[in-house]
């Protein structure tokens, strides 16, 4: 069998593989969550899918890329180009990524943008859209605003990041806390502070400047009402 015969029947079959996963899914929207941390965001996010009772098929979360946030932006799109050559596409693109002390964050911003820029030109923008979910100083900040309304400034020390000093305050109010935490989002819905923190979190992000250093804000809230909202966000496609 030559080479020629082989690529067009894994193509087809590639392609009869695409058609059987698109039928298993949800009549709503299919997200990728791309982030930089391996435990954390995966893990609070899987929780709030399985809470919610979301389909894994039309979610699917990856933290296995590099902490850069540049590298989270293009690990991302490179994932929606994968998709898009084999048939099948997403329909939106979460990439979530933190100040702390990383050198591409703005850059990272910048990139998110230019890609809704290109798929704007291509006219795609209706079925497609990328957003970043970012947090000043760290992920964190968005688990504080359940507890305490902040808009603390950090600034690194010599002894700690921005990222150490977050947990820190946070651990006022979670002594336990650690990165491999699991229940924080069944715990916010049974003690009534998600709510709070949506709210907390929505007005502090709308007056900040994300290219601002000194200004702690997050737009997680936006990720989250999206995965409570996702099973009225119809899929036509």
């Amino acid at each position: 069998m030559g080479s020629e015969d082989l690529f067009h029947k894994r193509k087809a079959r590639k392609a009869e593989d695409n058609k059987r996963n698109q039928a298993k899914r949800k009549p709503y929207d299919r997200a990728l969550i791309v982030s930089e941390g391996e435990k954390t965001e995966p893990f609070y996010f899987e929780e709030i899918r399985l809470f919610h009772d979301l389909d894994s098929a039309n979610i699917e979360i990856d933290g296995s890329c590099d902490s850069s946030p540049i590298n989270v932006v293009n690990y991302a799109y490179n994932l929606y180009r994968r998709e898009l050559l084999s048939g099948d596409t997403y329909n939106v693109i979460f990439c979530i990524f933190d100040r702390d002390r990383h050198s591409t964050f703005f850059d990272a911003i910048q990139r998110v943008d230019e890609i809704n820029t290109v798929l704007a030109k291509d006219k795609l923008d209706d079925e497609v859209k990328f957003i970043a979910i970012t947090s000043n100083p760290a992920f964190e900040f968005w688990l504080l605003l359940h507890y305490n309304a902040t808009t603390k400034p950090y600034a690194p020390t010599q002894k700690k990041s921005v990222a150490d000093q977050a947990i820190d305050d946070l651990r006022k109010y979670l002594p336990e806390y650690k990165k491999t935490q699991r229940g924080l989002y069944e715990k916010s819905i049974i003690e009534g502070t998600l709510a709070p923190a949506i709210a907390h979190s929505s007005r502090i992000f709308a007056k900040a400047n994300r290219n601002n250093d000194a200004e702690s804000c997050t737009n997680v809230h936006e990720l989250v009402v999206y995965l409570q909202n996702m099973k009225e966000i119809k899929n036509d496609a």
